[in-house]
C-alpha cells in the first residue's frame, strides 16, 4: 500500500498538468482568434444599414476597392482580394456581409470586409442573363461584384432561393442564395462528357487543379512517351539488323538508319517528359 502512494500522487499531478496546459491551449487560442457574435452592439465597420441578415460565418479579407456593397462578390487576383469580374470565375472567396451571424479575424486584419464562403447569403443579382427563379445556379458576371444566371457549364456561386425577375442589365438587387461554390455542369449526363472532366480538373481554381489529377496525368504521358520510343527502337533496330544480313555491303546507310530512329526515339522520351514537367508545374 505504501508503495501505491507516490504512483497514485504521481498521477494525479500529471493529470493536473494536463489540464492546466489544456485550459492555456485553449485560452491562447481563444485569443488569437478574435470572433465577432452580430448584435445590436456590434461595431460601425460591421453594420450592414438594413434588415438582410446573412446566416454563415465570414472571416475578415483586406479588399483593393473602396466602394464595396453588401452582396458583392469578392474574388483573389494576384494583386489581392478585388470585386469579381470575370463570368464563371473559379477564384471566387465569397460574398462580402457585414450582417454576418459571426465574423473571425484570424488573421488579425484592421481593414477588411467580412466575407461569407457558405451558407445563406444575400448576393446582388442583375437579370442580364435572363430572369433568375428560385432554384437556378448563379455565377459571376462582368458586371463587378454581381450574380447573374447560370446558362452554361462553369463555377457557380449556389443556388437562388427566391426569383428576380428584373432583366434590365443596368439594376442590381439582392436575394437569398444557398452559397455553395463549385463546378456546374448545365448538360448533365452520366457519368458526364469526357470535355467536362477535363473542364472540371484543369479549370483554375482557389487551390489550382488537382494535385493527384496531375500526377495521374504526367504518369501516363512519360509511360505513353517510353512505350511508344521503346516499340519503335524495337522494330528500327529488328529491321536494320535484318536488312544487314541481307546487303552487308550497305552497312553504312543502315547504320546511319538506325542513328537517326535511335535519335527520334530519344527526342519522344524527352518531349514526354517536358510534357509531364509542364502539367506538374501548372
Amino acid at each position: 500500500m505504501t508503495s501505491l502512494l507516490p504512483r497514485t500522487t504521481e498521477l494525479l499531478n500529471l493529470k493536473k498538468i494536463t489540464l492546466v496546459t489544456m485550459v492555456s491551449l485553449l485560452l491562447l487560442l481563444g485569443l488569437s482568434t478574435k470572433t465577432f457574435a452580430q448584435t445590436g452592439g456590434s461595431p460601425k465597420k460591421f453594420d450592414s444599414g438594413g434588415s438582410d441578415a446573412s446566416l454563415g460565418v465570414a472571416r475578415m479579407i483586406e479588399l483593393k476597392e473602396k466602394d464595396v456593397k453588401d452582396g458583392n462578390i469578392v474574388s483573389s487576383s494576384e494583386t489581392g482580394a478585388v470585386l469579381s469580374t470575370i463570368p464563371y470565375d473559379g477564384h471566387v472567396l465569397g460574398v462580402v456581409a457585414r450582417d454576418a451571424a459571426i465574423v473571425i479575424n484570424s488573421s488579425g486584419v484592421t481593414e477588411g470586409l467580412p466575407v461569407i464562403s457558405n451558407g445563406q447569403v444575400y448576393i446582388l443579382v442583375s437579370g442580364k442573363d435572363g430572369a433568375i427563379k428560385k432554384g437556378d445556379m448563379l455565377t459571376t458576371s462582368t458586371i463587378p461584384g454581381v450574380a447573374v444566371k447560370a446558362i452554361k457549364s462553369g463555377y457557380v456561386l449556389g443556388t437562388a432561393l427566391e426569383d428576380y425577375n428584373d432583366t434590365d442589365p443596368q439594376k442590381s438587387d439582392k436575394i437569398v442564395v444557398e452559397l455553395d461554390l463549385h463546378y456546374f455542369n448545365s448538360k448533365p449526363t452520366f457519368p458526364g462528357s469526357l470535355s467536362d472532366i477535363f473542364k472540371i480538373a484543369l479549370l483554375p481554381t482557389r487551390e489550382g487543379p488537382s494535385p493527384l489529377f496531375k500526377y495521374i496525368i504526367a504518369a501516363i504521358v512519360v509511360l505513353g512517351s517510353f512505350t511508344f520510343g521503346f516499340m519503335t527502337f524495337g522494330r528500327t533496330a529488328a529491321k536494320g539488323v535484318e536488312a544487314l544480313g541481307r546487303n552487308p555491303a550497305a552497312k553504312g546507310v543502315i547504320y546511319l538508319g538506325i542513328i537517326f530512329n535511335v535519335s527520334l526515339v530519344s527526342v519522344i522520351i524527352l518531349s514526354g517528359l517536358a510534357v509531364a514537367i509542364l502539367i506538374l508545374r501548372l
